[in-house]
């Protein structure tokens, strides 16, 4: 029982008193003598280890605990006593830590304070403020208490009052103070200052976006300025992939949660962003919806019955669209009348029988509106959306107005229909209507003066029309022309192709195509019958796909006329701009089946082709073989030049030595200039521009010949007019620079690096210098005679120019080849015999001053 009691002991020592002391074995012993029993009688504890024993007190730590406990009280109670006595106190701490001179002084200050408002007043204890706020705090709860048993439910519903204040409170500090909200409003800064930045657009909604999902209550605190800001960003934007009618519908949206109505500019934005995202069903929707409120404003609403004219149209409800338009009209007489425009397109879109009688008499009240007032812009958008509608007879007396407007009005349209009445006076628009149209006759008011029955008529507006960009409008004139028997021209058709090709999307490329190829499958079989009547004429083969005949314009399906060299000009550009090389054979193929020469217009484009594939040895063989039937016109040798520069350029790897010297080549040039006819020299002239004298003399400095550079330059001036300038200056230093630095057995793969080394920038620095003094020397010259270069005109200028660079090419000519100037004299005369220039002056000879510059 004893032994069981020392080990429950032992356990309880180590583990319940000293957890954090590791255990260590000892064994517990009892006393040799044990009284029970006894008010005395107590347990003994031994610790031993190994062989010594000692005694211990299972107590003692807990003792020591309580005792570090209580001393630490007693220094608290302390500390508390030095507080309710006060920093100012005599025995303080404050004034016994003073230096002896101060503390009397202090002590002297506080006994004087005590006489005048006598001894302060006892400082409360903390046990009597804690004990005072406690029963303060009891005393309110139970009072609550007793108040909420009273009336409980008008304490509820103020406590509820009171606590939903303090949330919103809180939750618009904390939405003030929300990243999100801190970026919102960085970039309504943004997009305030610059109404224009795409990013600061985007960025805007990005930011309403998460603030609505990340700050409760934001829609609540959000400003009404604030709002119409984000509203005009998106309403703004215009990109082609813009969601802003999304943008608006959830707008307003949460416009309509807040109970915020929207003003009549947003309202419109919004019913125009939605027709212009092509919903005009929902946009008229919207127009019905907002109508009753907008006319209960007083506003100026012009532009909201407008709108909804448009929409009507769109919508195909003419009708409503023209009650809007006329009730709009009747109430004011200054407002715009153009509103009618798209009522009369309308009309020629509709199927009702007397569809075409309300478009002409609508249109007839525009003109009686507008009167003199009516533009170019105005007839064309009435023609044209009545030529698109399938309207042609309208459409073409509409156009029939615009050529007779001040020229000829007898002929106009409301002239017509006062005489058919037998009106007199002005014209009122009240007294147009479908009843006296349908009076008169429609085919009557739309006759067509004979002397716009002919093909030059229907060729101005095709004209105009394919100017305009409306190609497939211009195709609906040639079936007019059709219809009415006047045959189109070749020239007709090749503008209608060429409008086609120039729109790039693949329907009209492939009603181009066919048309095309139409024209030059009857010139084949025309000239298959001439030559070779027993026999039928071959079919073309084409690359065209099937396509269903409805999709065919109509003039397609009857006898289209012959092509021409432009027709196969037009076809062989947009071949090679695709890089289509079969067709582009196939083309030159039929070109001699339809027994066609080319011109140099399609000679070039030939040559343009094989410049694009860097094809030296091709384009010059092609040239050679065209050039004896075909005459070449200034283009052709601009492309031969652009050619010369990749032969002559030592750095690139195309290079065929077939291709002529820029010697060569420059008088393969003159001497087509020379035979040319004095109005085809001056259409040369006119034509020659500063990029192809700059061109040449490239070819040259790349060539390194600085005589033949020299003779071009003398021989361009004199023939052409052009004259060095900086950018030749610069071509000409980089010439003598490379020259010098670049040997002639240099590889090509290391030309370019070369052009870079620091001999070389050196190289290019000495002649730039060079060049300098020479031109100081010649402006000297200049003051000798009184003269400066500022006071030359522009002939006397382009001279001084052109001297200065000839003296510094017979300077490097007499440097590098070692010959006095007589003989530098010698060789420019036999490079201007070899560049069919001879009797060019090529300027003064080097003089003793250049001379000492060797």
């Amino acid at each position: 029982m004893l032994r069981q009691f020392v080990r429950r002991a032992r356990w309880y020592n180590v583990v319940a008193y000293c957890p954090s002391i590791p255990r260590r074995p000892f064994s517990a012993v009892t006393a040799r003598r044990l009284d029970f029993g006894g008010p005395n009688d107590k347990v003994t504890f031994f610790e031993q280890d190994g062989n010594r024993r000692r005694e211990v007190d299972p107590e003692a730590e807990d003792n020591e605990e309580r005792e570090e406990v209580e001393h630490e009280l007693a220094k608290l109670e302390e500390e508390l006593k030095e507080l309710e006595r006060g920093p100012f106190d005599p025995d303080s701490a404050f004034i016994r830590g003073l230096p002896e001179n101060d503390r009397k002084i202090a002590l002297e200050a506080l006994r004087k304070y005590e006489e005048e408002h006598g001894p302060a007043a006892p400082q409360p204890s903390l046990k009597d403020v804690f004990d005072g706020e406690l029963d303060d705090m009891l005393k309110e709860e139970f009072h609550g208490l007793a108040l909420e048993q009273e009336n409980w439910q008008d304490g509820a519903r103020q406590r509820r009052k009171l606590a939903t204040k303090k949330s919103a409170e809180a939750k618009l500090a904390g939405s003030d103070s929300h990243p999100y909200a801190i970026r919102l409003r960085d970039s309504l800064k943004r997009y305030t200052k610059n109404a224009s930045d795409e990013r600061a657009r985007q960025e805007v909604w990005k930011c309403y976006r998460r603030c609505k999902q990340a700050i409760p209550e934001f829609l609540d605190n959000l400003p009404p300025e604030a709002m119409e800001t984000i509203w005009e960003s998106q309403a703004a934007d215009t990109s082609p992939k813009s969601a802003r009618s999304t943008h608006l519908q959830i707008l307003v949206q949460d416009a309509d949660t807040l109970g915020r109505p929207l003003s009549t500019p947003q309202i419109l934005s919004y019913i125009k962003v939605l027709d212009d995202g092509g919903d005009t069903g929902k946009a008229l929707e919207q127009w019905e919806a907002y109508q009753t409120a907008l006319s209960q404003k007083k506003e100026d609403l012009e532009e909201y019955w407008m709108l909804g004219v448009r929409l009507f149209a769109a919508e195909n409800n003419p009708q409503r669209a023209q009650d809007i338009a006329l009730a709009f009209l009747s109430n004011d007489n200054t407002r715009q009348p153009r509103v009618l425009i798209p009522v009369i397109v309308a009309w020629g879109k509709s199927l009702e029988k007397e569809a075409e009688v309300k478009a002409w008499a609508l249109y007839l009240q525009l003109k009686t509106f507008l009167g003199p007032d009516m533009t170019m812009e105005d007839y064309d958008k009435v023609s044209i959306g009545l030529l698109t509608a399938g309207r042609l007879d309208t459409a073409v007396a509409i156009f029939k107005d615009m050529m007779v407007t001040g020229q000829d009005p007898a002929h106009d349209s409301t002239a017509l229909y006062k005489a058919a009445l037998g009106l007199a006076g002005n014209l009122h628009a009240s007294s147009i209507d479908e009843k006296a149209v349908n009076k008169v006759s429609l085919s009557a008011l739309k006759i067509l003066p004979r002397r716009f029955q002919n093909r030059f008529f229907y060729a101005s507006w095709m004209k105009k029309l394919i100017g305009m960009g409306q190609v497939d409008s211009a195709a609906l004139v040639i079936e007019l022309m059709y219809e009415r028997g006047i045959r189109p021209d070749t020239k007709h058709l090749n503008g209608v192709m060429a409008g086609w090709l120039r729109e790039g999307n693949a329907a009209a490329r492939d009603k181009a195509e066919r048309l095309g190829w139409a024209m030059i499958q009857h010139r084949v079989d025309s000239v298959w019958e001439r030559f070779q009547p027993s026999q039928p004429s071959p079919q073309l083969e084409t690359n065209q796909t099937v396509v269903d005949p409805s999709r065919i314009p109509k003039f397609l399906r009857r006898e289209v006329p012959s092509a021409n060299i432009e027709t196969f000009s037009i076809l062989l550009l947009h071949y090679t701009r695709r890089g289509d090389d079969d067709m582009v054979k196939y083309l030159m193929k039929c070109l001699g089946d339809a027994q066609i020469q080319p011109n140099s217009y399609f000679m070039n484009h030939l040559l343009y082709a094989e410049l694009r594939k860097q094809d030296i040895g091709s384009l010059w063989t092609k040239f050679q073989k065209m050039s004896v039937s075909v005459r070449p016109d200034l283009e052709t040798y601009a492309c031969l030049w652009d050619c010369a520069k990749i032969q002559y350029d030592r750095g690139r790897t195309a290079f065929d030595a077939g291709f002529p010297s820029a010697r060569q080549l420059y008088a393969n040039m003159i001497h087509w200039y020379s035979q040319m006819p004095s109005r085809g020299k001056q259409e040369v002239l006119s034509q020659f521009s500063k990029e192809l004298y700059d061109q040449i003399v490239r070819c040259f400095c790349l060539s390194k010949d600085v005589a033949g550079t020299l003779v071009a330059l003398h021989s361009l001036r004199t023939l052409f007019g052009y004259a060095p300038d900086d950018t030749t200056a610069r071509l000409i230093i980089f010439q003598v620079a490379r020259i010098a630095s670049v040997p002639a057995d240099t590889p090509k793969r290391r030309l370019r690096r070369l052009s870079s080394t620091p001999r070389s920038k050196e190289n290019i620095n000495q002649v730039t210098r060079l060049l300098e003094m020479l031109g100081d020397r010649k402006s000297l010259a200049l003051s000798t005679q009184g003269l400066s270069v500022d006071q030359l005109d522009p002939h006397e200028k382009q001279q001084y120019q052109l001297e200065i660079m000839a003296s510094l090419l017979r300077i490097v000519l007499s440097r590098a080849d070692k010959l006095d100037p007589a003989r530098v004299e010698k060789k420019l005369v036999a490079a201007s015999a070899e560049m069919q220039v001879e009797g060019i002056d090529l300027g003064p000879p080097l003089g003793v001053d250049d001379s000492k510059l060797l």
